[in-house]
């Protein structure tokens, strides 16, 4: 039997027989975490305006539709390739931390000492230091549209952030995957007005599925950006009004703080993978780590192991664990502590790397446990060949929680995803976190054919990675790879959280060789949410790829 109809007979049973629902394209695709923000990116292309244009709308909208995921008040990496001008590059908008936040204050005003856990010094400690703008950075987001609009786009920026101001402004409807969020975090949000006067109803009930959100106040905000660019939300009111409520609630955050940041154009990192070129964006995102777990599966026949098969999953299981340990030890702000991005990258390493993966059984690569899902991708194409793959994030579910008052800026807790003790990725003022974001392009021939990203923390690089394998050694479109059932590498130690619709022969063979499996919903948001296109460089045809285990959806143009 041919390996594709083997793989296309395993993937039919894992997705229960439901054929996908296909989108194409032919001069543009938009796919993202929400429909209205999909069509809104769609509408900027006929509208004239490029793929970078496109972006913007889209992050715009989803930072009003997904505030919770999303908002302004957040950060973002922007993987682009402008076609007209043969040009790549990596975006910047990460947060940056107040210049009068240290690991002592944090330790002080959670009250910690060297009688907790180690957990609470650590890295995204779960349950942990993650409530109050106390934990919020200078957010990125809004400098990295600005400029993506001003160096990269047609379009005035007053155009590509209406339709959000629109959607703040007259309302959206809630969805039922909001919903539910909405639900479940109603502790992190009810101790803080602002926050409840947006979220909660007047009995501070959770808002419903149905139900109406206006964000005037943030609509404001969006229309002050709008009209002045960079300028009006780092300077002016909206800065005062953040560092004043930093001030009253404990935070660190000050005028120069936000006066002073800026986003940074960085360099990409390219690589390959079979017969694909991959290209990441750098650090302080995690793009590196994408390439490394696939230049340690370079090593191994997948196609031969087969679609899902025991060997096949264990093999790229362990050398994720490899990749993914190297991230904590080695990612920070590339600006204090530059990563070796050629060492870790180089084949003498990588072959050691490899020498350490037992084929036969699973081993612990540490003990970090990885965290619940957050953040949102969306990815745009356009007719003149440009692609742009970003993530966008405030950080946690809801952020830290807290909203600054007559902003609707919902704040990040981006401090909780770097650590108190010393290493490359500890608070310090300036300092930008080391985050899981990882944007990626797929090549053939120097020219773009996929591109793909994900929200997930600690697990992004894992599903790009997954789905990454699905297309390239399997022969999967990028709809079909993003719906296969996917893992999530719970534990260096060695838990697993699979989707339990995944290949039930293999799940067993995996717990006999030691992995410890954890059985999760047959379509979870715990793998990820990947959003992808892939075009056909001959007949210039497009596929969206959105992901049904969230509020996803792509639109063609």
């Amino acid at each position: 039997m041919h390996p594709l109809l083997t793989t296309q007979a395993i993937l039919a049973k894992e997705c229960q027989y439901r054929e996908p629902v296909q989108v194409w394209g032919r001069r543009g695709m938009v796919s993202s975490m929400h429909p209205a923000a999909s069509a809104i990116g769609a509408e900027i292309l006929r509208d004239g305006g490029n793929a970078m244009d496109a972006a913007v709308a889209v992050g715009a909208a989803i930072s009003v539709l997904s505030s919770d995921w999303a908002g302004p008040a957040g950060d973002s990496a922007w993987l682009i390739y402008d076609g007209s001008r043969n040009w790549w590059a990596h975006l910047d908008g990460y947060s940056t931390c107040p210049e009068a936040l240290s690991p002592k204050r944090l330790i002080q005003h959670f009250s910690l000492s060297e009688n907790d856990c180690a957990e609470s010094w650590a890295e995204e400690p779960a349950g942990k230091r993650d409530t109050g703008i106390v934990t919020a950075m200078v957010p990125g987001t809004p400098a990295a549209w600005c400029e993506l609009a001003t160096r990269c786009g047609r379009l005035p920026l007053e155009a590509l952030l209406e339709p959000a101001i629109a959607l703040a402004n007259d309302g959206f409807v809630v969805n039922g995957y909001l919903g539910r969020g909405i639900a479940a975090h109603r502790t992190k949000l009810a101790p803080y007005a602002s926050s409840r006067a947006v979220w909660l109803t007047g009995d501070d009930e959770p808002i419903q599925e149905g139900a109406i959100i206006r964000q005037r106040d943030l609509a404001c905000t969006l229309k002050r950006l709008a009209s002045l660019g960079h300028k009006g939300f780092y300077e002016g009111p909206v800065a005062d009004a953040i560092a004043h409520h930093s001030a009253r609630s404990g935070g660190a955050m000050s005028c120069s703080d936000l006066a002073n940041y800026r986003c940074r154009w960085r360099e990409v990192l390219h690589g390959k993978y079979r017969d694909k070129g991959v290209v990441v964006s750098g650090p302080p995102t995690a793009g590196l780590h994408v390439l490394q777990a696939l230049q340690l599966l370079e090593g191994f026949q997948l196609a031969e192991m087969g679609f899902h098969s025991q060997a096949s999953l264990h093999v790229i299981i362990e050398a994720l664990k490899l990749a993914l340990a190297d991230r904590r030890r080695a990612s920070g702000d590339p600006d204090f502590s530059p990563a070796n991005a050629a060492g870790l990258l180089d084949p003498a390493y990588i072959s050691r790397m490899s020498a350490r993966i037992d084929i036969d059984r699973a081993a612990a690569q540490g003990s970090l446990v990885s965290t619940t899902p957050s953040t949102t991708h969306f990815v745009v194409a356009d007719a003149q060949g440009s692609f742009v793959s970003a993530t966008q994030s405030i950080g946690g579910h809801f952020g830290c929680g807290e909203t600054v008052e007559g902003t609707g800026l919902l704040m990040n807790d981006r401090t909780w995803w770097m650590s108190l003790g010393s290493g490359p990725n500890q608070v310090r003022g300036g300092r930008r976190a080391s985050i899981g974001h990882a944007p990626t392009i797929l090549t053939e021939e120097k020219v773009p054919v996929v591109a793909l990203g994900s929200p997930g923390g600690f697990g992004i690089v894992q599903y790009v990675v997954q789905v990454i394998t699905h297309m390239v050694d399997y022969g999967l479109d990028i709809q079909r790879a993003i719906e296969a059932p996917r893992f999530r590498i719970e534990s260096l130690g060695g838990r697993l959280g699979v989707e339990r619709r995944l290949n039930a022969d293999a799940r067993l063979s995996l717990e006999a060789m030691g992995h410890e499996i954890v059985d999760y919903p047959e379509w979870s948001d715990l793998v990820g949410g990947v959003e992808g296109v892939q075009i056909d460089t001959r007949s210039e045809v497009m596929l969206g790829g959105y992901d049904p285990r969230r509020n996803s959806m792509a639109v063609g143009l």
